[in-house]
């Protein structure tokens, strides 16, 4: 409404052969940056804007002091990829990170393919950010799609979740418009450490000197063209920066581009087929990718390097997840004719992918082989995962396998059918795995066979069993290993009394770090003996006793500390 004695000045956008308001502002300075950031965007086909004077309670005058038009490129289609999940943002914070910025990434896909900008650089970045928002539609349907989801998953309104998702991206907003003229450090010419260095010496609060170092760094990464560009730019300093917060920075803007459909075929070079990209992407992810034809080779090198070295945790995960999708999806395995192949190729998938330790790629791809053995045998519905679970795990010979799969496959929030029929499965195959020869029956050395026992262990500690579960499956592990180290007397056989003092205390602690101990007994049997020995009133003399020089004395009490230390004794 005007306001009596001033001018308000209408921005009209033209929309489908007719003039709507966009936005009423009060100056006219004001309405014409608005019209020329709206003019700047594809989608636009005119702006105008009017002036509205009032000269009395019923007097007032509207002129048009601004009209413009111009061709739209209607080849753009920046419509929204549906998600089946999105994870529940309970603070804006949230919104920064990696899983809702894959999220995005998906939503977006059209839009950010085509821009060829990540997530991480749209959320720092003012500019961008705002050109996204001023796009149609196509922000309110993301938010409308996300908002159903969050409802069923919290069993809430659609509305209350709507306002709590606007909200935050009004806050984003505001931020990056704020930061928008701030003065910050630039990494041009510079190292994202030091970047690092010079905010912290200016900043006091660790999220701000985060946020802040972000928007730094994606004024510069803007202006790296295209994702393999992106990726030139940031593999190198993924290998070469020496702070923990700057390979994160790294890491989390490529495991936004690797959300893209395809720029990993574009770095690895031709496959043969899926079964093979499949294939490659696993190698890469273990550091053994060899690059064909029209591969990137410097990329694939790099990534071989900083995978091998677990240096990109978050792109990893992210790629893991695309292959869960790939091999969920209902494009074929091979190019045979014959589908036979396909099944052929999916048991070479299922043997590279389950191991005696575990699932590579964990949960992401114990369920990815699942879906596509039901795909494979056209069964659905939730009879069909049933029977899906139960082809996959039938195809393994071994038990422990078949354990390790039940474990990698076990979801929590599945139904109560699917999770009581593994978790009946788990508690069937772990009273099988009764002896250390059943779960190590290859081991040939004693230290490999309680190795393995201590590593199945662990991954029931890790997995998402229930605990009414989980800590009697691990007590099981535990006491086949504390029973073998009674009965065969290994702690025994360590401290043979014919050798060194020395010798024998540091093969104690040693094998405390060795892995070969399960959490619980067997580790309180072995810690108990090595506490033993340093309550021994003269354990330094008798440590040292056959060392003449006082200075090699010194540095073998410092390197036996030293071991207690790592092996995660008490050394005070």
């Amino acid at each position: 409404m005007a306001v009596l004695g001033r001018a308000n000045f209408e921005i009209q956008l033209f929309k489908g052969g007719r003039w709507a308001i966009f936005e009423v502002v009060p100056t006219e300075e004001t309405a014409r940056h608005k019209a020329a950031d709206l003019l700047a965007m594809k989608t636009t086909e005119g702006v105008r804007i009017i002036k509205e004077s009032m000269f009395g309670s019923d007097s007032r005058r509207e002129s048009e002091i601004f009209c413009q038009m111009k061709a739209v490129d209607k080849s753009d289609d920046f419509s929204v990829t549906p998600v089946n999940e999105s994870p529940l943002c309970e603070k804006v914070a949230d919104y920064y990170q990696t899983t809702a910025r894959t999220t995005m990434a998906r939503l977006f896909t059209k839009y950010l393919e085509k821009q060829e900008m990540t997530p991480f650089e749209l959320l720092h970045s003012h500019k961008n950010l705002k050109r996204m928002l001023n796009i149609d539609s196509m922000v309110p349907s993301a938010v409308d799609k996300i908002a159903s989801l969050h409802a069923r998953v919290a069993s809430s309104d659609v509305r209350k979740c709507r306002d709590v998702i606007y909200a935050a991206v009004d806050a984003i907003a505001k931020r990056a418009r704020e930061v928008d003229s701030k003065e910050l450090p630039e990494l041009k010419g510079s190292t994202l450490d030091e970047l690092l260095r010079r905010i912290d010496a200016r900043y006091t609060d660790a999220e701000e000197r985060t946020y802040l170092t972000n928007v730094a760094f994606v004024r510069q990464s803007i202006n790296w063209t295209g994702w393999l560009g992106k990726m030139s730019e940031l593999l190198p300093m993924a290998k070469s920066q020496k702070d923990e917060r700057a390979r994160a920075i790294v890491d989390e803007m490529l495991s936004d581009i690797f959300v893209s459909k395809t720029v990993i075929k574009d770095v690895i070079g031709v496959s043969k087929h899926l079964g093979d990209a499949l294939m490659r992407i696993l190698d890469l992810l273990e550091g053994k990718c060899k690059p064909t034809k029209f591969a990137v080779e410097e990329l694939v090198a790099l990534l071989n390097e900083l995978f091998a070295a677990d240096l990109l945790p978050r792109s990893k995960q992210v790629l893991f997840d695309r292959l869960e999708r790939d091999l969920a999806s209902g494009v074929r395995l091979t190019n045979a004719e014959d589908p036979n192949a396909d099944k052929a190729f999916f048991d070479t998938l299922l043997d590279r992918v389950v191991t005696d330790h575990g699932v590579i790629g964990g949960s992401a791809l114990a369920m990815g082989l699942t879906e596509r053995w039901a795909r494979m045998s056209n069964v659905g519905g939730s009879s069909g995962k049933k029977r899906a679970l139960e082809g996959v795990r039938d195809k393994f010979t071994s038990g422990k396998r078949k354990f390790v799969f039940l474990l990698a496959m076990y979801d929590p929030k599945a139904d109560n059918e699917t999770k009581g029929l593994i978790e009946s499965q788990v508690r069937d195959l772990a009273a099988q795995l009764n002896t250390i020869q059943k779960i190590a029956p290859a081991a040939r050395t004693e230290k490999a066979r309680l190795q393995e026992v201590a590593g199945m262990q662990r991954l029931v500690l890790d997995s998402a069993l229930p605990d009414r579960l989980r800590d009697p499956v691990s007590s099981k592990f535990d006491e086949l290993v504390s029973d073998y180290i009674i009965s065969q007397g290994v702690i025994q056989r360590l401290d043979d009394k014919d050798l060194p003092f020395r010798d024998r205390a540091t093969r104690l602690v040693t094998f405390c770090a060795s892995g070969c101990l399960t959490v619980g007994r067997a580790t309180t049997i072995a810690r108990e003996t090595v506490v033993s020995y340093l309550r021994r009133k003269d354990f330094i003399a008798e440590l040292t006793i056959d060392i003449p020089e006082p200075a090699e004395k010194e540095r073998a009490i410092k390197e036996f500390y030293g071991l207690l230390a790592k092996t995660g004794f008490d050394v005070k």
